[in-house]
C-alpha cells in the first residue's frame, strides 16, 4: 500500500509545492493538496472588499473558517506525512488540533522564504512541526531559537519537468541577449544591473522594471515585458549566452532557486559568491563566481568570448543537477528517509 503525503501551500505551476507533488508522485506516494488561498476565497465575506482586503491582511475569523477544511482533510486522510509550505494562511491552532486528532501523521514544514519574512502566526506554527525544513545549514539554529523542535537544512533543487535544456532557441518572440537575468526587481539589483549597461543584457521579472526603476534608468529598454516561469524560464536562458545569478543580502547565505534552475537548463552561470553556492557548484568548473562589479564585467568580458569554455562549464553545471542528486525527487527521497527514521523513533 503506497503512503500519503498532504501538501499545505499554492497549486501555482512553477511553485514549490507543485515540484514536490511531481516529485513524490514519481516515487509511488499518493499526493493531496489542500490551497490555503483557495479556501480563504470561499470563507471571506463583503464580496470583492473583502476578497481583496485578504489579500493584505490575515482576518482571524475568516482563516479560521477556512482551516476548518483542512482539518476536515487531514482527519479523513490520516496521511503518513503533512508537508506544510511557508504555512502562509495556516492557523497554528489547527494544527495543534491535527496534532491530537491524528498523532501518528508527521507534520513537516518547508520555509523557502528569508527569516526577515518570518510574521508572528508563522512563528506560533514552528513548535507544532516535527521538522522545520530549511535551505542553509546557517538558518538551523535561528529557528531552533524562534521555537523550532528540529530544523534541519534541506537545500533548493531542479525541477527538471520545468527546468531542462531548451534546444530551440530562434523564438521569434524572445528577447535573444549576450546576459540575461530572470528575477524581480530591488532597489540593489538595480544599482548592480545598472553598472553593466554597456553590456546587450535582457531582463526578466515583473512590470516593477518598468514602474520602480529610477525614470531614466538604462534598465527599462532591457526589460522583456514579462516575467519568465515554468517552462518559459527555459526558452529564455536558451536566448542567452550567459545567465547571471545576483543573490544580495536578503538571499543570504544562500543559495536561491535560481541557482539549481539555471544549471539545469544548461546555462552558463555567473553566480554571486555566496556560501550556500559554493558547496554544491565548483568554482570555474561547474559555475563561475564573482563578488564585485569589477569582477563581474572582466568575467562578462572574457566568456563572452569563450564559447567552448561556456559549453563545458554549461555541461558540468547540468550534470551537478542531474547525477548529483540536485532534483526535487532527491530532496523527497531525503524528506521520506527523515519520515521513516522519525517513525521508527516514535
Amino acid at each position: 500500500m503506497s503512503s500519503t503525503v498532504l501538501i499545505v501551500g499554492s497549486e501555482r505551476e512553477g511553485s514549490l509545492e507543485k515540484s514536490y507533488q511531481r516529485a513524490f508522485l514519481k516515487l509511488h506516494w499518493r499526493v493531496h493538496h489542500w490551497n490555503p488561498q483557495h479556501a480563504l476565497s470561499k470563507s471571506v465575506r463583503f464580496g470583492k472588499v473583502g476578497q481583496t482586503l485578504a489579500q493584505f491582511t490575515q482576518i482571524e475569523p475568516w482563516m479560521l473558517k477556512a482551516s476548518l477544511e483542512l482539518l476536515a482533510m487531514a482527519y479523513e486522510l490520516k496521511p503518513d506525512l503533512i508537508l506544510v509550505i511557508a504555512t502562509t494562511g495556516v492557523h497554528a491552532g489547527t494544527l495543534a488540533q491535527i496534532r491530537v486528532a491524528i498523532p501518528d501523521t508527521k507534520i513537516y514544514m518547508i520555509f523557502p522564504d528569508t527569516p526577515h519574512n518570518l510574521v508572528t502566526n508563522r512563528i506560533q506554527c514552528l513548535p507544532l512541526f516535527d521538522r522545520v525544513i530549511v535551505y542553509s545549514h546557517e538558518l538551523v539554529d535561528v529557528f531552533e531559537r524562534m521555537g523550532a523542535r528540529r530544523a534541519v537544512p534541506l537545500g533548493f533543487a531542479a525541477d527538471i519537468d520545468l527546468h531542462q535544456p531548451y534546444l530551440d532557441n530562434g523564438d521569434a518572440d524572445l528577447r535573444n541577449a549576450d546576459i540575461s537575468f530572470i528575477g524581480n526587481w530591488r532597489p540593489e539589483r538595480e544599482a548592480f544591473l545598472e553598472q553593466l549597461a554597456d553590456f546587450n543584457l535582457v531582463i526578466w521579472g515583473s512590470y516593477y522594471w518598468n514602474k520602480r526603476t529610477r525614470p531614466r534608468s538604462p534598465l527599462r529598454k532591457f526589460w522583456a515585458g514579462r516575467t519568465a516561469e515554468g517552462q518559459e524560464f527555459a526558452r529564455a536562458v536558451s536566448a542567452s549566452k550567459i545567465s547571471l545569478n545576483i543573490l544580495g543580502p536578503i538571499s543570504w547565505p544562500g543559495p536561491n532557486m535560481r541557482t539549481f534552475e539555471l544549471p539545469a537548463c544548461r546555462a552558463f552561470v555567473l553566480s554571486e559568491r555566496h556560501p550556500g553556492v559554493t558547496q554544491y557548484f565548483k568554482e570555474d568548473l561547474s559555475i563561475v563566481y564573482y563578488s564585485s562589479v569589477e569582477e563581474v564585467r572582466e568575467k562578462l568580458n572574457y566568456y563572452l568570448q569563450e564559447e567552448v569554455a561556456r559549453k563545458k562549464i554549461a555541461q558540468a553545471g547540468y550534470e551537478t543537477i542531474i547525477y548529483g542528486g540536485n532534483t526535487y525527487v532527491d530532496r523527497a527521497k531525503t524528506i521520506i528517509e527523515w519520515l521513516q527514521q522519525d517513525n521508527e523513533n516514535a
